[in-house]
């Protein structure tokens, strides 16, 4: 593994960049503010938030490109870091990255976690969906404004790419008066109190090509096992941010010894504060905390510990008070490094919360159904098609080769499997197959294992969606992000007694009004967890224009994609997607987008 490496470093020295107009490619009404009148001879984005001061062009340049770490373990890192350098601005500011594809024989895109991308579609960073991929030896440019403030991350959209290292922080501060729960903490050091959380692996996910089922075998804090350090003052309150960056199936617990915190924020929305000693991440989503060092002068422990997979792996870091030796606390160690984690009642997780403003949801809306398991696809050997829908070869059903790997089942929606369009979808929707697209509940139409499966959603439109997970083939919970946009979870829970119910089962017990939805308070997120012979329902207002992911990134680990793509009516201007770079006559495989 290390030969296959070093060869990749030194394929790794060639560079072909393309570039585009950053002008061309953000909002027309936002060209203003590309000129950064702030008189501050510190140009750095990462500064106190302030009133009446026009926003900055924040740019930063990221090249991705193997390498073996000082442990011995390869990594893929951005700018020789993993994770990646962090991103810290101001809201309204412009964040623009430079980003320099340097892994041999790899396609790269960056997604940017949580980022609404308002007037910026083109820059949600998804494969064949919102851009071209960056192959090997070629630039791309990513340009939209920090339109919300909160805690966000990025990652590469590959979850072999993410799993490998390319994965950073992405923090939107705001003025300090607009924060609603100001009054709690004395401090937000956004830079020095961001805890960004992942899973590795002892080799590199993007270089098993064989098949073999990996698993993770290391849990990190900012990159470290156990020398991550939170330093605070004693008597006083700090704001910690908190991001699960694993792509893979790791939810993590996280406490601080002997300290409790106040949940004030879940995936950079605002809740009702709620006090608990530990709060539960699954992948993708982040918390807020506030931690008051209230204890004794000393050193306590922050420990993360994982479950799935991620079963019996743990990670530490310190939370010092100011003026204490932790060498002592390094020849400690970890206290409750195995403790089991029974006291479930106790662990916050974030669609447990309630919004901080209250709402009044209609209390009916157009509601789609979906409904999610595992099952063992039968297919025989003549159908195992490696081609990816080429043209030259006569149309027959798709079942590609990455199924014979799958002895144990793939995750499904609707009884489908996503597949990546043969254009770049928002861009070029005309010269996307006809054949190849399948619409949300009407699925059986399309004869396909794997389909685009398209939600078509007229502008400003409210819509339900109800995952149901039915249990039949699996005791799995499933992870969902949507990307471009937050949404309320209105209703979730588990089914009686633990059995499989089937999604048509569901709905008949909605129509009856046996599912209770809270159309209050609910909780305001981007990721959220679908339980285990259980359901969530999701409100979606659609009042932004895109074609947007909503997947199940933990569930394509080694499997095929399980998504649904949200198809908001949006007109990309001719000059923008002029100075894009394009696609020419590539064509995705699947598997290896995810």
């Amino acid at each position: 593994m290390k030969l296959f490496v070093f060869c990749l470093i030194i394929i790794a020295n060639v560079s072909n960049n393309g570039k585009a107009s950053i002008e061309s490619i953000i909002p027309k009404n936002s060209n203003i503010l590309l000129t950064d009148t702030t008189k501050n001879s510190d140009k750095s984005c990462y500064r106190p938030c302030k009133f009446n001061v026009k926003p900055r062009r924040c740019q930063y340049d990221f090249k991705i490109e193997p390498t073996v770490e000082d442990d011995g373990r390869p990594a893929l890192v951005v700018n020789a870091m993993t994770p990646g350098p962090p991103i810290h601005v101001c809201v309204n500011d412009i964040i623009i990255v430079k980003v320099r594809n340097k892994v041999p024989g790899q396609d790269i895109t960056i997604h940017w976690h949580g980022v609404e991308q308002k007037g910026t579609p083109h820059m949600d960073g998804v494969p064949m969906i919102t851009q071209c991929p960056i192959a090997f030896g070629s630039t791309y440019t990513y340009a939209f404004i920090a339109s919300s403030p909160g805690t966000f991350f990025y990652h590469a959209d590959s979850v072999s790419h993410q799993s490998d290292g390319v994965y950073g922080p992405l923090v939107v501060d705001q003025p300090q008066p607009l924060e609603p729960h100001a009054s709690l903490y004395d401090f937000d050091k956004s830079k020095e109190h961001t805890l960004i959380l992942a899973a590795r692996f002892s080799e590199l996910l993007t270089g098993n090509l064989d098949g073999r089922l990996l698993m993770p075998d290391l849990l990190l804090i900012n990159g470290e096992e156990k020398s991550s350090k939170i330093f605070v003052i004693p008597g006083y309150s700090y704001r910690l941010r908190v991001i699960n960056a694993a792509a893979v199936d790791c939810p993590l617990v996280v406490d601080v010894d002997r300290h409790s915190m106040i949940v004030i924020a879940s995936d950079s929305k605002p809740v009702k504060p709620v006090s608990t000693s530990k709060v539960l991440l699954y992948p993708g989503e982040r918390v807020d905390v506030v931690i008051e060092a209230a204890r004794e002068s000393g050193g306590y422990w922050v420990n993360v510990r994982g479950s799935n997979l991620c079963e019996g792996l743990s990670a530490h870091g310190m939370f010092l008070y100011s003026g204490f030796n932790y060498t002592s606390l390094l020849q400690e160690g970890p206290k409750f490094a195995d403790e089991a984690l029974t006291d479930t009642e106790n662990i916050i997780n974030g669609q447990k919360l309630f919004s901080l403003q209250y709402q009044n949801l209609k209390k009916h809306v157009k509601t789609y159904y979906l409904g999610i398991d595992k099952k063992v696809i039968s297919y025989n050997d003549d159908d195992n098609d490696y081609r990816y829908l080429s043209d030259a070869v006569p149309k027959k059903n798709f079942y590609p080769a990455a199924l014979s790997l799958q002895n144990k089942g793939v995750v499904q929606i609707n009884n489908k499997n996503f597949l990546y369009p043969n254009a770049v979808y928002l861009l070029k929707q005309r010269g996307v197959k006809p054949d190849s697209i399948c619409n949300v509940g009407d699925e059986k139409m399309n004869k396909q294992l794997q389909c685009i499966q398209v939600l078509k959603i007229r502008d400003k439109q409210d819509v339900e969606l109800a995952f149901i997970n039915e249990g039949f083939g699996s005791n799995d919970s499933y992870t969902f992000s949507m990307h471009g946009y937050s949404m309320e979870v209105v209703a979730t829970g588990e089914f009686k007694d633990g059995k499989s119910i089937t999604k048509q089962e569901f709905q008949l017990l909605d129509q009856k009004g046996k599912i209770e939805r809270n159309l209050r308070n609910p909780p305001v997120k981007d990721t959220f967890l679908v339980p285990n012979k259980g359901y969530t329902i999701v409100r979606l207002k659609a009042d932004r224009g895109g074609s947007w992911m909503l997947e199940c990134r933990s569930c394509n680990f080694l499997s095929l994609p399980v998504a649904i793509l949200i198809d908001v009516p949006q007109s990309i201007p001719k000059t923008v997607i002029d100075v894009l770079p394009k696609c020419g006559s590539y064509k995705p495989a699947d598997v290896l987008l995810n």
